[in-house]
């Protein structure tokens, strides 16, 4: 596919930031009439044609900007202000898979040089706060969001979740969009289907799904209160607990799950980075999430969530009619 440099979209709304792009971003939500538009929050994406430099290292940073070149899609560059991003794609590359990195990597550099802390997880909306699922490649962040947002609690962000700590005392979740990447154990047992596009990752294929048919719009466009991160592990076992970090613990986690961190010390931003990862240990809630590998049990994980976070959850003592087959689907 070709990209016309010419043409103009949006102006969209991601975390908060007022987009305008010369590449349709149809994940994302159109920036809101009765939203106040502030010349500090803009950001605008561009194409170069020009063809990308095959000696041009994977990341550097420079006084022109941030440059990333993924190979077999584009070249990135941020300018020092982080308001406007060149994309040179390259040939014949996926615009779905394009656009995953710009929402992965490149958003991760944008929330870095903006002063926000990307915090690699999914999130999900429960009675008024932002709850996040956190953990290494594998661990099932996405699974359990999915299987939240079916069960009616909004998508907030899948991957990287820019967590805003202006205000020390009550950090935000500024959301990004309602799209999830699943592997296909997950898309079976959800019954999705096909997904429009594919992506690798370390674990296999991961099939790209929007779910913003049980989204609320206006749940995207404005900051949330953060209310909880949990720390997932590789699934085992046969029980469905939580037990809170705290500590070194807490701190640890929260270092380990800044998404591309890396880039955050290669930036030369190590002291914002260990403020902001000190704050979100101290005052936001962590908890260690335990649950069995299997996916008929996601019933039971996401009834344990509810009940600690959502005044509507289902009673701990039933089983709802989704969860219900969500079980006979899963378990055949």
């Amino acid at each position: 596919m070709s990209f016309n440099g010419a043409s103009q979209y949006g102006p969209y709304v991601l975390c908060g930031w007022h987009l305008e792009s010369a590449i349709p971003l149809p994940e994302l939500m159109p920036w809101g009439e009765s939203q106040k538009l502030r010349p500090e929050e803009s950001i605008r994406i561009e194409l170069q044609g020009s063809p990308l430099d095959d000696t041009e290292d994977p990341f550097t940073n420079g006084e022109d900007g941030i440059s990333l070149r993924v190979k077999g899609v584009a070249g990135f560059r941020v300018n020092p202000g982080a308001d406007h991003v060149t994309v040179q794609p390259e040939e014949g590359v996926d615009p779905l898979l394009l656009r995953a990195y710009l929402f992965g990597s490149v958003l991760a550099i944008l929330c870095y040089r903006r002063g926000l802390f990307p915090l690699h997880g999914s999130c999900v909306l429960l009675d008024g706060k932002a709850i996040v699922f956190s953990g290494a490649r594998g661990t099932g962040k996405s699974t359990l969001a999915t299987a939240l947002a079916r069960r009616g609690h909004p998508l907030l962000c899948d991957d990287v979740c820019a967590i805003d700590l202006s205000n020390l005392r009550q950090p935000m979740l500024r959301p990004a969009f309602p799209r999830v990447k699943l592997l296909r154990d997950a898309i079976d047992c959800f019954q999705m289907g096909e997904a429009v596009t594919y992506s690798q990752a370390a674990q296999g294929l991961k099939g790209h799904f929007g779910v913003a048919a049980i989204q609320s719009v206006e749940a995207i466009r404005h900051a949330i209160p953060l209310g909880a991160v949990y720390a997932l592990d590789t699934p085992g076992g046969d029980q469905v607990s939580r037990s809170p970090l705290r500590g070194k613990d807490a701190f640890a986690f929260i270092e380990n799950q800044a998404h591309r961190g890396w880039m955050g010390h290669n930036l030369g931003l190590h002291n914002q980075l260990f403020r902001h990862i000190a704050t979100v240990a101290a005052t936001v809630p962590i908890y260690r999430l335990d649950r069995p590998r299997a996916l008929d049990r996601l019933g039971e994980v996401a009834r344990l969530v509810e009940s600690a976070h959502s005044a509507v959850g289902t009673p701990s003592g039933l089983e709802s009619r989704e969860e219900a087959n969500l079980r006979k689907e899963c378990s055949q």
